[in-house]
């Protein structure tokens, strides 16, 4: 039989770079994602318009190539969990663009675990399903990435954005307001983050906690394990980003749950956080600093890049009644300024990672 699952991507409203050291993200599943439909088989072998098919062990004990690597990984990290070897044939579709920032990989993870639980009948809570995406991810590609993608395709709740402690992985969803909806732009630079970058931001700012979650870190008190580590000025910055980032999300969420919600807010610190991720955790672009500028110019209520950087897409925040209108002002000036016609789609917070 037949069984069709599928698992969003996400934006991340803000709290970036902060899910490797045991702070606060707010993010939201979107409406676009990765779909599998499928039935048990002896391997898994898989067609997908994304690249070559795979066939690889039910367990993943084969490595995989392209985005095989992906799923063997996932498989791989079930077995370990103790899922049967029970292979999946099937088809994989998306309409989640690739390289925009969004989570794809993530998204073939959490889709990929889904469905071979389901054929296997190996039950697995939610968290656990995204943690052996995060595993997946660094076993498939090395990227030493923290729980926030896959927690949040799993966690996905429609009409809200999702609080998550990734030290503790508490979680609860934050409404986001009525009359708006979130637009996606895509800057046309690829992001990718396998080039090492990724990996070289985390090692910069374990110079300073020296891997200590610091979530709940004060400003001063950052400034204080500055000092004991010795950390250098680079270390030094990415530690003051992860701080007031960790602050940022806190008043966000205050500024979302007040009534009626406190927009003038929620920009002033999308700002903020987009500027300190330019600034102190360097990881925007020429490209994303002007999708920002031009959100804001053109009538967004809040605005900033998404995701891990070095390329990808900015969210905005913006009126549903004005966001075919801000969408094609932003895509205008762009054009004007690089010659690029950017991709843009408004979408809603969506539920998360389900079989359909």
């Amino acid at each position: 039989m037949t069984r069709t699952f599928l698992a969003p991507g996400r934006v991340n409203l803000i709290g970036e770079h902060t899910d490797y050291s045991g702070g606060l993200v707010l993010p939201a599943a979107i409406e676009l994602g990765i779909r599998l439909e499928g039935e048990a088989a002896g391997r898994i072998v898989l067609r997908s318009d994304a690249g070559p098919p795979i066939d690889l062990a039910a367990d993943g004990s084969e490595p995989g190539e392209g985005w095989g690597r992906y799923v063997a990984a996932v498989a791989g990290e079930l077995a370990a969990l103790g899922r049967p070897p029970v292979g999946l044939s099937g088809t994989v579709t998306s309409d989640l663009p690739q390289g925009a920032g969004l989570s794809s990989s993530a998204a073939l993870e959490v889709v990929a675990g889904l469905a071979l639980c389901a054929v296997a009948g190996f039950p697995v809570e939610p968290m656990a399903l995204a943690q052996a995406g995060q595993r997946a991810e660094l076993r498939a590609v090395g990227v030493p990435c923290g729980i926030m993608d896959q927690a949040i395709s799993v966690l996905g709740v429609a009409g809200h954005a999702v609080l998550l402690d990734t030290a503790t992985l508490h979680h609860e969803p934050v409404p986001l307001p009525e009359g708006h909806v979130l637009l996606v732009v895509d800057s046309g630079v690829s992001h990718a983050l396998e080039g090492g970058e990724y990996a070289r931001r985390r090692a910069e700012l374990e110079r300073a906690t020296g891997g200590a979650d610091v979530g709940d870190l004060s400003v001063e008190d950052a400034e204080r394990l500055i000092a004991e580590h010795g950390a250098d000025d680079v270390a030094a910055r990415r530690l003051r980003h992860v701080v007031s980032e960790n602050a940022r999300v806190r008043r966000v969420v205050e500024a979302l749950r007040s009534s009626p919600p406190d927009l003038a807010a929620v920009g002033r610190l999308f700002r903020e956080g987009h500027d300190s991720l330019r600034d102190l955790f360097e990881i925007s672009t020429p490209e994303l600093d002007s999708l920002v500028d031009l959100a804001y110019a053109h009538g967004a209520v809040a605005a900033r890049m998404t995701g891990g950087g070095f390329g990808g897409s900015i969210v905005a925040l913006v009126a549903d009644d004005r966001a075919d209108e801000i969408a094609a002002a932003i895509r205008a000036a762009y054009r004007e300024r690089t010659d690029v016609d950017p991709r843009a789609f408004t979408t809603h917070a969506a539920q998360g990672a389900r079989e359909l």
